[in-house]
């Protein structure tokens, strides 16, 4: 079995290697002078169309190894985090890629073509928004000042871009995602001083877009330090952040300088948004599995004089109430809160949750349409309303959404996922399995999406343009696997 799975990925690694020969370093004809390139060996890098390439194909193999968390809620928290910061960032192609995975190590990385992770342990160690922000800003100061592509070896970018990939047959084979962490960290490692410069730069941009964006610029200095300070009592295994950032006093010296040399503020002028709060009580809460501990740490907290905590503990009370199957206690909390601050989305969903373990469908769609009448598509409410739907057994309605939702999330395999349940209950056969297709392209499971696209392509007879849109996606998918026969 074992030698079978890493035969399998090292199949998955000569097409990589034949897609990328193609692809970037083929000859192109005169009608194709727009096709992606790696670059020129005067810049020594490979190109943001490249990059961007490069990221997908990463990404789809690193999902097919790892484990992502679903929660709609923390998701859509992350993401409308990083496109804030990015609108203050450098970074130049913000077609981004957010995974969040479930693990309770500190870390976060950034790849090639836009991609950002975050472990759900970064909520663990963070105490306010702008410290999670601080670490998302650095990790998009690597990206808009093109650290892979300027790491590339000048006279291989190709081979080097391959080295990347191929730390995915190593990871999957030992099943160890955070493997594939080795051949960026080796390349990097060619020149220690480069790697200083690397970090020192993403310091220096990372803080600057936080102060732009309107964070309190001690934020940066506070988080890396508690880090650091944490990070010399624990195991390796808890800060693999700073495994692959390593952190000398001269870099945080730099950071305490620059946020010295700003004016002061007064606290409340800075950002620190309270659905950062709420979001860490979920996480606390998916990584604590006795939730009557938790119960009894948000009571004793509800004393607090800090208006942030008094509320985010009342929302995490609520939240361990549901779970607890508590439902009384957790509606009279999260009505209080909603009367509080009506206008938070946070708030409104989470009733929507509720109302869905409950088994009130009816409540949960009403709610739910009510959301997406003012929040067009917002993700959690969307992904929330289609199980409500689902629920109350109208699979064509849950169908319709999530179809909708898709044409925005192309990429998202989790709503693919979603799409392909509601399908199926929906009685849309030809295409539960186009979905399912979609969704095992994007989670790096070639195999299983052919098998699926000929499951449609069996049924779709006479429907001639779903005929030829499978047929294109299975030549596509074939092309690449007679590129591997030839290797192998």
């Amino acid at each position: 079995m074992f030698f079978n799975y890493t035969f399998k990925m090292k199949n998955i690694l000569f097409f990589i290697i034949v897609s990328f020969y193609s692809i970037y370093l083929l000859p192109q004809s005169s009608n194709n002078q727009d096709l992606p390139v790696l670059g020129d060996y005067s810049s020594s890098s490979i190109s943001l169309s490249g990059e961007h390439e490069l990221g997908r194909i990463w990404l789809s193999m690193y999902r097919s190894v790892i484990k992502e968390h679903d929660d709609p809620m923390i998701r859509t928290y992350l993401e409308d985090l990083l496109y804030r910061l990015s609108e203050d960032s450098d970074v130049e192609d913000r077609r981004f890629e957010f995974i969040v995975l479930q693990d309770k190590s500190i870390n976060a990385f950034a790849a090639p073509g836009g991609i950002i992770g975050i472990n759900l342990g970064m909520f663990l160690e963070t105490r306010k928004e702008g410290e999670l922000a601080s670490v998302m800003c650095h990790e998009l100061a690597h990206l808009s000042q093109r650290h892979f592509a300027r790491s590339q070896n000048r006279s291989s970018p190709l081979a080097n871009a391959l080295m990347v990939l191929g730390s995915i047959v190593v990871a999957a084979a030992s099943r160890n995602p955070e493997a594939i962490l080795i051949a960026p960290a080796a390349m990097q490692q060619m020149s220690i001083n480069f790697t200083r410069s690397n970090e020192k730069e993403a310091d220096r941009i990372g803080f600057n877009n936080l102060v732009k964006a309107g964070f309190n610029p001690d934020d940066m200095t506070s988080m890396f330090q508690r880090m650091q300070d944490k990070y010399q009592n624990k195991t390796s295994e808890e800060f693999s952040y700073l495994m692959t950032h390593p952190l000398p006093s001269e870099r945080l010296s730099d950071m305490r300088v620059r946020a010295d040399n700003l004016p002061r503020s007064s606290e409340s002028n800075y950002r620190d948004n309270i659905d950062f709060y709420l979001m860490q009580k979920r996480v606390e809460i998916w990584s604590e599995k006795n939730t009557n501990n938790l119960i009894k740490k948000y009571k004793q907290n509800l004393n607090s004089t800090d208006n942030k905590i008094l509320f985010s503990n009342k929302y995490g009370l609520s939240i361990a109430y549901k779970e607890n199957k508590e439902f009384d206690k957790s509606f009279q909390l999260i009505r209080e809160l909603i009367k509080e601050r009506p206008n938070n989305l946070v708030l409104e969903t989470s009733l929507l949750e509720l109302h869905l373990s409950v088994g009130n469908y009816f409540e949960a769609i009403s709610l739910g349409k009510s959301i997406l009448e003012i929040h067009d598509l917002n993700y959690s409410a969307s992904i929330l309303l289609a199980e409500a739907y689902l629920k109350n057994e109208e699979a064509s309605k849950a169908e319709k959404l999530l179809k909708e939702l898709s044409k925005n999330r192309q990429t998202d395999p989790n709503v693919w996922f979603r799409l392909a349940e509601a399908q199926g209950l929906s009685g849309n056969i030809i295409d539960l399995h186009r979905s399912r297709a979609e969704y095992f392209i994007l989670t790096g499971r070639l195999d299983a999406a052919v098998f699926q696209l000929k499951e449609a392509l069996a049924l779709s007879k006479n429907l001639f343009e779903v005929r030829e849109s499978i047929i294109n996606k299975l030549e596509d998918i074939f092309a690449k696997k007679r590129a591997i026969a030839e290797l192998s």
